[in-house]
């Protein structure tokens, strides 16, 4: 079952990496049009900058689910690293628990903030309010499914018979 939701993931986290990597590069080309039309033209527009700040938020909450996938987040993992395997990985399903937890009511919330919002209409794309806000919801169900497989990859490797007790036998 692991192995399948894994090859999902996988799957999951390509389409995430492309979609990173288009949105960087209008991001950059969008950035650039602004400096040159800013600094050499003294002309400015107010959908550059927003579009930029729009992909800048969807690309963190993304790039968010890769970090979560692969644990490389910010932490502090000193005293974490002088424990024992088996402990080590029931203090990262505990931790990571706690996060879901955090996630499911950041999903919750993030909805009633779309639906709040949809009535809004953003300054210089003229776009509803709800599609920036939207990377909320998305990027907490996209951490939610990383998430469930480093509890499910934690559990796992708790199954296995530790090696040090295997190659003294």
């Amino acid at each position: 079952m692991i192995k399948a939701y894994s090859k999902f993931l996988d799957k999951l986290e390509t389409v995430e990496k492309i979609f990173l990597g288009i949105t960087v590069a209008i991001m950059v080309i969008v950035m650039i049009y602004q400096v040159i039309l800013r600094y050499c033209f003294s002309a400015a527009n107010s959908w550059s900058e927003e579009l930029a700040r729009y992909l800048f938020i969807y690309d963190v909450m993304v790039a968010a689910a890769i970090a979560t996938r692969k644990n490389s987040h910010l932490q502090v993992d000193f005293l974490i690293n002088l424990l024992k395997p088996r402990l080590k990985n029931i203090f990262t399903i505990a931790a990571t628990a706690v996060g879901i937890i955090f996630l499911v009511f950041l999903f919750n919330y993030s909805l009633t903030l779309c639906q709040t919002a949809a009535s809004n209409i953003s300054a210089g794309l003229k776009i509803s309010m709800s599609i920036p806000y939207a990377c909320m919801p998305i990027g907490a169900v996209l951490m939610i499914l990383t998430s469930l497989e480093v509890i499910l990859k934690n559990i796992s490797e708790m199954r296995e018979p530790n090696k040090e007790e295997v190659s003294a036998q």
